[in-house]
């Protein structure tokens, strides 16, 4: 009963989303400058680097809505670290034809990392939607310190294209980790993306890499997160992996495609060491083809690894209902 309270909240807050809000407007434009103040499409930002500067100068206590002209922006990297408590979004006009690209060049970048809101009481509440992120070894990072304030997010209608260590020529290192990865991070809804082309090397310096990666990753207590009507295509490893406490996530109505090297979702912990399995997972109404390598093997659509009885009994850490095998 605690997760579904859980998931049926989420699902509310979805459902009212963001743009209710009033909220502190800024623009940004592959041809803009980070000289402008962002207030008007003719005065627009050129850089994410630049809006986060510029919110950090007005320090709007509302909510705050990036938009994001369409176009092409390249090897643009940013760390956040400005929340309010209040939405802050990053979404393409209206009236937009195509998704913005944010494009890495295959230089070894990472896309977006948020930093986490010590407070607890003040969420970090970004929100993504209508995005093409490609050519970066890791997409977007979500959680970088683990602290409580890390909830409330929104990944929607994103595509994330060409993410890993293969497209970056092992840059900055060979084993790259995830499109999404989230770390102690709560509460979040991940909705209508694509992943398409998540992939580390098969031989790099002669080590088979492919498994270290996945579309989404979410580990050390990332709890509570929906993950919902989205397409994986071409993973590598695991489309998507938890780990270490991560419970009560659901996972429903996905198409996975040529995605995953042992399976479609696991929860992973090493044989030794503290880590807990995590718990209370729910694979539910998910289309499922063949893994990046073939079919997967009798049983595998879902797995664990590492033992069950860690930190003491706990309830399933898999439950898998309405699979559709293709």
């Amino acid at each position: 009963m605690h997760i579904c309270r859980n998931w049926a909240t989420l699902a509310g807050v979805l459902a009212l989303g963001p743009a209710l809000v009033p909220a502190t407007t800024l623009f940004m434009s592959p041809s803009g400058s980070d000289r402008n103040t962002g207030a008007s499409a003719t005065k627009a930002l050129k850089t994410l680097q630049g809006v986060l500067d510029q919110v950090k100068v007005d320090k709007p206590k509302d909510a705050v809505k990036i938009v994001v002209a369409e176009g092409t922006y390249l090897s643009q990297t940013v760390v956040w670290n400005y929340f309010n408590g209040e939405p802050i979004t990053f979404s393409p006009p209206t009236d937009a034809k195509t998704k913005p690209v944010f494009d890495g060049e295959g230089t070894g970048l990472t896309w977006f990392t948020m930093y986490d809101s010590t407070d607890a009481a003040k969420p970090t509440n970004l929100h993504f939607m209508g995005l093409k992120v490609t050519n970066y070894w890791l997409g977007l990072d979500l959680g970088r310190n683990k602290e409580p304030g890390n909830s409330q997010n929104e990944i929607r209608n994103m595509l994330f294209e060409r993410i890993g260590g293969f497209y970056t020529k092992g840059l900055p290192q060979p084993k790259g980790y995830a499109a999404l990865r989230m770390q102690r991070s709560r509460n979040n809804t991940i909705t209508g993306n694509r992943f398409h082309g998540v992939k580390n090397s098969a031989n790099a310096d002669g080590v088979d890499l492919t498994s270290y990666i996945h579309a989404i990753y979410a580990a050390h207590n990332a709890t509570d997160n929906i993950i919902l009507d989205n397409e994986f295509n071409q993973v590598t490893g695991d489309a998507v992996r938890t780990r270490d406490g991560s419970n009560n996530n659901l996972i429903e109505g996905n198409l996975f495609v040529a995605a995953g090297k042992y399976s479609a979702y696991s929860d992973w912990i090493a044989e030794t060491g503290d880590e807990c399995p995590s718990y209370g997972n729910l694979f539910k109404d998910n289309t499922v083809g063949a893994g990046y390598f073939g079919h997967f093997k009798d049983g595998y659509i879902t797995h664990t690894y590492g033992p069950d009885d860690r930190c003491g009994t706990i309830p399933a850490r898999i439950t898998e209902d309405g699979t559709i095998v293709q």
